[in-house]
């Protein structure tokens, strides 16, 4: 048996420690004070590695910007969102869709925060990052649509509703926003004429 493949598995192993590392480096630089600048530059320097790394592992800023929301989501739970689409009762669907972005809202309070700031000020973050919103919306639909009509007005309340600035606003600085998860979910049958 040849050592090579041990060799190819150990260097997986420093790849994806590197990827870590970076993506790790990205969160940061994202919760730094003061600072405004999101760049494969700035993302390098924090991690301590080079440019050409970070492009070597990502390959842009958008495919960097795609690999750390993935990564947010991962941690903040979003994989509970297959489980609420296969609820039987479209209700429930509903309270476990809201209950897991209250999850997703508080794993990563401070970034979202940021992220949100840095969007006003940065038009391709902002894109990746309506992007990315774009599929809470069709998810709305399609729950919805299991409910009554999914009218694009009340799509567009509840696409609000759910939304990361209404969760912190409603947190405030004494709850999470998983604590806010049951309003928002009596404020979505509201508008959803449900019973609450």
């Amino acid at each position: 048996m040849t050592p090579r493949p041990y060799r190819l598995g150990r260097r997986q192993a420093a790849v994806d420690r590197t990827r870590a590392r970076i993506l790790k480096a990205a969160r940061a630089l994202l919760v730094a004070r003061g600072n405004t600048d999101f760049s494969i530059e700035a993302v390098a320097q924090r991690a301590r590695v080079t440019r050409p790394t970070v492009y070597q592992q990502f390959g842009s800023r958008p495919k960097l910007l795609e690999a750390l929301f993935d990564d947010l989501a991962r941690q903040g739970g979003m994989w509970d969102l297959a489980d609420a689409f296969r609820q039987p009762d479209p209700e429930e669907a509903l309270a476990r869709f809201i209950a897991t972005f209250g999850r997703f809202w508080t794993a990563h309070r401070p970034i979202h925060r940021r992220l949100s700031a840095l969007g006003v000020l940065d038009t391709g973050l902002d894109r990746a990052l309506s992007a990315r919103q774009e599929w809470r919306r069709q998810g709305l639909r399609r729950i919805v649509g299991r409910i009554r009509e999914a009218q694009d007005e009340t799509i567009d309340l509840l696409f609000a509703l759910t939304s990361f600035q209404t969760f912190d606003m409603l947190a405030g600085p004494k709850r999470t926003p998983a604590h806010v998860a049951p309003i928002v979910l009596r404020a979505a049958r509201t508008i959803l004429e449900l019973p609450v």
